[in-house]
């Protein structure tokens, strides 16, 4: 059995589902080798504003993550802003946006060094991830051999077959990194003094010299200095920093000088966290991802299998076209009995949570309620070409699902971080 990297292991993903041997190559090693482009559903989209609507813009973004866009934008429209996903700072992103504000402002083209919005009309509510029904993906591998499209043939199998596990991805846990899920999990547990040590004190391999300082000058207490030299791209922990500078000792406060918006992000990532490790184990004890089996939760899926429609108990009847999914652990979180309840229980055990942590008195606005994710990914119209330099591979993920999850299966890459997985 071929054991994944100890990063992957620390974010979940402990199981490749296919058998094949690693593969050589690297994702992203230009800007333009990784392209993702929402596709949206059709919508009450008008040319001209009427009373109520909201502007609908089209986004061009590199090297900005989801979180600091929004932060840009929203003082340019003059309202908070809503979206429909996050995407990766490292890719060529298309993705759509909206303003939340009914009276924000409609500039027909906004431009910033990183990114540009054009004006496609006018809708009569604030964007929702429902308005996209997945992601068409454009990912070109270099440095690799020849034995790369035999690789990239087993995953297109897998794929069709339904048997390509759908984890949460590295960006999920802040890349190489791997920070996010263990804030959430401190937060889920009320620490927050924890929290913060993860988020600002420990140091990190991605930190310089002036970045190594800040973090030590902050386990010390010095706050206020720490804040000076953490460098601008970590500015959210430059804002928790100069709260505790203020009032130290408030780490609920200093956890709220973060927006909502990341606070409930790090609650979700250790959900994703606790998803992966379930669906290991799960592919651990040979259950069949691909198929519905009696006791399970399901969801019936539109006709193109892109949209899951509408999630049925374990004793409800069968209809429409049935996938298998497993919950993602919330304060409404419920054990049914099912094959992915038993795995999710023992993980949770494990972890000494229960569905009643997710609901954080002291932070009710960063709870979370839980939901359903399909156990295998939706992969469509997948193919491949040789390239200057390399293959490029094309296909469409459902929405929420990874691209470096489908990849990682072709390459295995044993650094994941240097193969541009992180």
């Amino acid at each position: 059995m071929i054991l994944p990297p100890g990063l992957e292991v620390e974010c979940g993903l402990e199981v490749y589902a296919s058998q094949s041997e690693p593969c050589a190559g690297r994702i992203k090693s230009m800007p333009e080798d990784f392209g993702v482009e929402e596709i949206m559903k059709p919508g009450e989209l008008v040319g001209d504003r009427l009373p109520g609507y909201l502007p609908l813009y089209r986004v061009e973004k590199q090297d900005i993550d989801t979180f600091h866009l929004e932060r840009e934008l929203a003082p340019l429209l003059k309202s908070r802003i809503t979206h429909a996903g996050v995407k990766d700072r490292r890719a060529k992103a298309i993705q759509y946006i909206t303003p939340t504000s009914s009276r924000s402002k409609a500039p027909t083209v906004i431009e910033g060094e990183k990114y540009r919005l054009t004006l496609e009309g006018f809708v009569p509510r604030p964007l929702s991830r429902s308005a996209v029904s997945g992601n068409s993906f454009r990912v070109v591998i270099r440095g690799c051999g020849g034995e790369i499209e035999e690789r990239l043939g087993v995953v297109r199998e897998m794929s069709e077959a339904r048997r390509v596990p759908n984890f949460f991805g590295l960006q999920r846990f802040g890349g190489g990194d791997a920070i996010t899920h263990r804030v959430g999990r401190a937060l889920v547990k009320r620490d927050f003094g924890g929290a913060l040590s993860v988020l600002i004190f420990e140091p990190r391999g991605s930190d310089d010299g002036a970045a190594s300082e800040a973090r030590r000058l902050a386990s010390l207490g010095m706050y206020a200095e720490a804040a000076e030299r953490l460098p601008r791209s970590q500015d959210y922990e430059k804002m928790a920093a100069k709260h505790l500078a203020r009032r130290p000792g408030d780490y609920v406060g200093a956890m709220r000088a973060i927006p909502i918006s990341l606070r409930r992000f790090y609650v979700h990532a250790y959900q994703s966290f606790l998803f992966n490790r379930a669906l290991s184990s799960a592919l651990r004890e040979g259950l069949d991802i691909s198929i519905y089996e009696k006791g399970d939760n399901w969801g019936e899926v539109s006709d193109d299998g892109m949209v899951l429609r509408k999630v049925y108990g374990v004793k409800d009847e069968l209809r429409g076209r049935p996938v298998p999914l497993m919950q993602l652990p919330g304060y409404a979180y419920r054990n049914y009995g099912s094959r992915f309840d038993r795995c999710l229980e023992a993980v949770m055990s494990e972890e000494g949570v229960a569905a009643r942590n997710f609901y954080i008195e002291e932070m009710q606005e960063a709870s979370t309620e839980g939901g359903f994710r399909r156990v295998h990914m939706t992969v469509k119209d997948f193919a491949w070409a040789v390239v200057d330099g390399g293959v490029a591979v094309s296909f469409a993920l459902a929405r929420g699902e990874y691209a470096t999850v489908l990849l990682r299966e072709a390459l295995k890459p044993t650094e994941p971080v240097g193969s541009g997985f992180g």
